[in-house]
């Protein structure tokens, strides 16, 4: 059963002519140190990384707690992004001018692995013959008894394979060759982070609601998938299929944000 469910997500900012800004040295806290929002509760918390703005909620128990703190935190971090004469972007990579990539944490990046579920082994570093690009994902911290590698596993078919429909913008292909790929995961003392999504969710209460209800459905026990299965699954995230996600949502039952 899920326990507990939390998230943090990156998000980018840009200028009203559209032209993306690194956030770098714009907004202040760190990996090490994020910062707290002084108005809100402890755990609501935002921190730079890389070229992004990056927030974290609390620890929540249900999903009215899980909605409510993403629709505080999207205003929030509008509200940063307003007092520096910006606005929140809707994409999830971005190729930035190199103008904006001058500032040194514009050129770090998070260098804590990532693994794979799937086949049990670490992840390669992320290399893209675009040195400008830059991408935002939406992660998902799970606090749940079963089992981490069924939990991730069943996390990329409740939600991993649908965001292959959802999430079908040029920007979401383009992070997928760089991040995202089908398993990704980091094990955690309360369960583990899930990796695959990009930050699309962020931007609406409906798809907050259903990663809410895809998680809590992927904690209910093992799928017990056939080989054969598994490899759909992985190929459906990997390559970006669409005809495979809408055979394995008919044939799973997989239920869409209406």
């Amino acid at each position: 059963m899920l326990n507990t469910i939390g998230s943090d997500m990156e998000l980018f900012g840009m200028n009203k002519d559209g032209h993306h800004v690194a956030l770098c040295g714009r907004i202040g806290g760190s990996k090490e140190a994020p910062l707290q929002i002084p108005e809100f509760q402890r755990g609501f918390m935002i921190q730079e990384d890389n070229v992004s703005l990056e927030f974290n909620i609390p620890v929540c128990h249900s999903i009215e707690e899980f909605v409510l703190s993403f629709s505080k935190m999207r205003n929030k971090t509008k509200e940063i992004l307003v007092k520096l004469g910006l606005e929140q972007s809707l994409n999830s990579s971005m190729s930035f001018d190199k103008s904006e990539l001058v500032h040194p944490n514009s050129l770090i990046f998070g260098c804590e692995p990532d693994y794979n579920a799937w086949t049990m082994t670490e992840n390669q570093k992320p290399f893209s013959k675009d040195e400008t690009l830059r991408t935002c994902g939406g992660h998902i911290h799970v606090g749940t008894e079963l089992p981490m590698i069924d939990g991730v596993k069943n996390m990329d078919l409740f939600l991993g394979v649908p965001s292959v429909i959802l999430d079908s913008s040029p920007s979401s292909i383009k992070r997928r060759e760089l991040y995202g790929k089908a398993g990704a995961m980091r094990p955690k003392p309360y369960g583990f982070e899930y990796r695959v999504l990009s930050n699309y969710w962020m931007f609406s209460d409906k798809l907050v609601s259903w990663v809410y209800e895809q998680t809590f459905r992927s904690c209910f026990g093992t799928l017990h998938l056939t080989p054969a299965e598994e490899g759909r699954i992985q190929m459906c995230i990997n390559t970006g299929d669409k005809d495979l996600a809408k055979d394995l949502i008919k044939s799973y039952d997989i239920t869409l944000p209406k």
